[in-house]
């Protein structure tokens, strides 16, 4: 007689979250357990029944990711890597997915509240977080599963996995200075913002383990729903002080803003001024010349999500499920040591 997924993890002492994942071949089950997890399955005639399963437990078997509003998401390939990343890994254990994106900033809530209360879905995923953030202080009373893309000031328990922007910045800093930069430039998201905040951070820490001043002058915000205008206007702002920087570290989004300010003003990059950016976007394999970055794992954070996610449905302590990943440097042509002639 067949046996339900319940049934199944019963049999093997696992979780029914370990068992879906070790049938869908993730790589945190190791290979003996998604080995013996299969071979109990076949040996039981365990099949999955999705339809069956969401009228008997009431689940919608779907999740939702709400988006931020005045973003640009889809020109940004670490998000459709991200996206990819969490929509595969949703089919695997047997979850659509559903995209929700409020008008503006102020129906945010609205928009959750109707994915919550009607019952849309099983479990969220939010992106760019904030220091306060009203959408997790909603789901936290809610008592909602859910799962952070980032970071935030509230202390409740709740799952989260982040890049270490602090240490991405600090490092990024450290990489200029040893090759003789000493006015460097940061060109930051908005502070409200809980990446920029850590990027912002690790930007000081670095200039200071390089016995370098801080230098408010040197420092420029872009908006997110304006990126490229913004971006370009900062740059053109930096360049022209008294002592401009001779490498400007940034996030890649406004990459292209930057890259036409210095076409502008006629500087070469990578030989009068230095480039780093934060994200491996199209943008910076394809510039002439490449760009040097830090690179996030895109798609990888796609499945950890779902996988802390499924976590919390399962009834796990969200307190136990936080995740903080690093960024590689990719070194190209953007950055040089400093000319000093």
């Amino acid at each position: 007689m067949p046996v339900n997924l319940r049934q199944l993890a019963k049999l093997l002492e696992l979780s029914p979250t370990t068992v879906s994942r070790a049938l869908a071949g993730y790589s945190d089950v190791s290979t003996k357990t998604r080995n013996r997890v299969r071979a109990t399955a076949k040996k039981h005639n365990y099949h999955p029944n999705p339809v069956a399963q969401r009228l008997q437990k009431g689940k919608t078997e779907t999740i939702g990711i709400a988006l931020s509003p005045g973003q640009n998401y889809f020109k940004d390939t670490f998000f459709l890597d991200l996206l990819a990343g969490i929509s595969v890994s949703l089919s695997k254990v047997g979850y659509d997915l559903t995209i929700s994106v409020a008008p503006d900033s102020e129906h945010e809530i609205d928009s959750l509240h109707r994915m919550v209360q009607g019952k849309r879905v099983d479990g969220m995923i939010l992106t760019l977080t904030k220091a306060s953030d009203e959408r997790i202080s909603y789901l936290l009373d809610q008592n909602f599963p859910f799962v952070l893309y980032g970071r935030t000031e509230d202390q409740r328990p709740h799952a989260f996995l982040d890049m270490d922007g602090e240490l991405a910045f600090r490092e990024a800093c450290t990489f200029l200075i040893n090759l003789g930069h000493k006015r460097i430039a940061l060109i930051n998201g908005e502070p409200e913002y809980m990446f920029p905040a850590f990027c912002a951070k690790g930007y000081k820490n670095g200039l200071k383990s390089g016995s370098l001043a801080f230098d408010a002058e040197l420092v420029r915000e872009w908006r997110h729903g304006d990126a490229e205008l913004s971006s370009f206007q900062q740059t053109l702002e930096l360049m022209q002080l008294p002592d401009p920087p001779s490498a400007i570290i940034f996030q890649t989004e406004a990459a292209t803003g930057i890259l036409q300010a210095l076409q502008q003003l006629q500087l070469t990059v990578g030989k009068d001024i230095s480039l780093i950016g934060y994200d491996d976007l199209e943008i910076a394999k394809t510039n002439i010349p490449p760009l040097t970055v830090m690179r996030p794992p895109g798609r990888n954070a796609g499945e950890q999500l779902v996988g802390l996610l499924m976590e919390v449905i399962d009834g796990r302590s969200p307190d136990e499920l936080h995740k903080i990943w690093k960024a590689e440097m990719v070194t190209r042509q953007s950055t040089s040591k400093l000319n000093k002639t």
